[in-house]
């Protein structure tokens, strides 16, 4: 697979990589901290050129020493810098740094509930930073060093950061926010920007993480590269070094060169999924595609796409035959959970052939209704006979499968997806914000793509229409999960830029799809 991705940190790592930088080559501590104010406060004048004030809440650690260093600079520039300052235990670098802002002429006030309470009452933005419109505060209290919710008085200052209506910026990560797992305990900052060092935290880009972040930045801080031995907890997943494994196709081919992609699913009352699926399978360049449903759907889906050869099956053994052609498989669009859909998914697992397992496909093994042959000795009662598949649970079908709830999924998203891939085997996506895909040999990344315009029904079927394709196409299923994954992102991002994402529809993507796939 290509490698350039983004490496994501968790908090512990991020501690080594500082202890890294200071202790073995020798960048002082001080140093590090005055690059890193530099780099936010460039960061806060490139996206509010207008600021005419800065306030700048400080915690007792590090990242309240980042934001002395950002007050500090603010007041050389001639803009109104005020520190609102949760803790006067500072020690070593953010010690110098508090002393840099005295140095500036900073105005540095404690911050006190018994003055919220006045200020809420006269209105938040008016009670604590005058009138200006052109005010922006500076979130530097807790950084990746912080356990737990935040205490009361952090949990009041983050409430008026919050409550303030002013644009915001985070120093590392949004304060509150769990930076190895991206969920919330109890209140966090939301910020517009944030911008983070040395190394980039997962909890940035998954989950709550995604909505508490907004826009993302990253400064090494010229920090020696030698320092990146250790290997990251994840990756981002990269759609232009991704399509580098799409080859360009010879002028002598034909479609046997790109596979047989056979869609199984489509119960009664369920035929738009495979179809969907289906249609995106072809135009992501599958050779030959198509589709195995209940008998009542197939006149409508080659009247919607006549390049789809489309089979009517009313049982298990009529499935039987149909699985000889398919170099890959795609199974639980619209599958639905009764006999039929169970007799249908039973052949598949069986058939040893590539695939992808979605919707009702997953919710069936669920169940535990289905027993499977023993693989290498032992017994594997949910995974098929050959693991060559790529697994695609929502946060509600992963509840099912681990037997948890959806809350337990979500509170932290990466533990679910190392159990499912122990339980199921091959390649898994975790879908939701900030999709998560775990590898067959277990490697993590996570894509930083897409938005809430594919919250709608099908986004699901699309994407293993897609993956499908690029199994059909030779990928493997740890490279057609990542490329999958992220290409399907990108293309509802490209969508809803030109038309929004209110009403984005999942067939939306199909033509943008291809238009990425040709681009490259």
């Amino acid at each position: 697979m290509a490698s350039k991705h983004h490496s994501l940190f968790s908090s512990a790592q991020v501690g080594e990589l500082d202890r890294c930088a200071i202790v073995d080559h020798r960048v002082p501590a001080t140093v590090l901290m005055k690059r890193a104010g530099k780099a936010a406060f460039d960061a806060l004048l490139a996206q509010w050129p207008k600021t005419t004030s800065v306030y700048i809440f400080c915690g007792g650690g590090n990242n309240g020493g980042d934001g002395y260093v950002i007050a500090a600079l603010a007041a050389q520039r001639g803009l109104l810098s005020h520190v609102w300052q949760l803790s006067s235990q500072l020690k070593g670098a953010a010690k110098s740094a508090y002393e840099y802002a005295i140095q500036e002429g900073v105005k540095i006030e404690s911050f006190d509930s018994a003055r919220l309470s006045k200020s809420m009452s006269n209105g938040m933005s008016k009670g604590l930073f005058g009138n200006n419109g052109s005010a922006v505060l500076v979130d530097a209290l807790l950084g990746t060093g912080s356990d737990g919710p935040p205490r009361d008085t952090y949990r009041a200052a983050i409430d008026v950061i919050n409550q303030s209506g002013l644009p915001v910026l985070s120093v590392d990560i949004p304060s509150g926010l769990n930076p190895d797992n991206g969920t919330v305990d109890d209140i966090a900052v939301k910020a517009q920007l944030t911008i983070s060092f040395i190394g980039q935290k997962l909890g940035n880009v998954v989950g709550e993480g995604r909505v508490h972040s907004g826009k993302r930045l990253f400064n090494d801080l010229h920090v020696p590269k030698e320092i990146y031995k250790q290997q990251a907890l994840a990756e981002s997943l990269n759609l232009h070094a991704l399509l580098a494994l799409i080859s360009s196709r010879k002028l002598d081919s034909h479609k046997g060169d790109f596979g047989h992609v056979l869609v199984v699913g489509g119960d009664h009352g369920y035929g738009g999924a495979p179809l969907m699926a289906a249609q995106m399978a072809a135009r992501s360049g599958a050779g030959l595609v198509g589709v195995a449903t209940q008998p009542d759907n197939t006149h409508a889906i080659i009247s919607c796409q006549p390049e789809l050869m489309a089979a009517g099956v009313v049982s298990g053994q009529e499935l039987l035959p149909l699985l000889d052609k398919p170099t890959v498989l795609v199974v639980g669009p619209g599958l639905g959970q009764s006999a039929w859909s169970e007799q249908l998914l039973y052949h598949c697992l069986h058939a040893a052939k590539p695939m992808v397992v979605d919707a009702d496909g997953l919710n069936l093994i669920a169940q535990g209704r289905l027993q499977f042959p023993t693989l290498g000795g032992v017994t594997a009662i949910h995974q098929p006979q050959s693991a060559e598949w790529i697994s695609t649970p929502h946060p509600g079908e992963a509840a099912r499968l681990l037997n948890t709830t959806i809350e337990s999924i979500q509170a932290d998203r990466v533990a679910a997806i190392y159990a499912l891939q122990e339980k199921l085997g091959g390649a898994v996506v975790l879908k939701g914000a900030g999709s998560l895909v775990l590898t067959s040999d277990q490697r993590l990344f996570v894509c930083d793509a897409g938005n809430p315009g594919m919250a709608s029904g099908g986004m699901g079927d699309v994407l293993s229409g897609l993956l499908g394709a690029l199994l059909a196409q030779g990928l493997s299923i740890d490279s057609a999960a990542c490329l999958g994954v992220i290409l399907h992102a990108s293309a509802a991002d490209i969508a809803a830029a030109e038309a929004g994402q209110h009403g984005l529809l999942a067939t939306d993507l199909i033509p943008y799809v291809r238009q990425l796939l040709n681009e490259y």
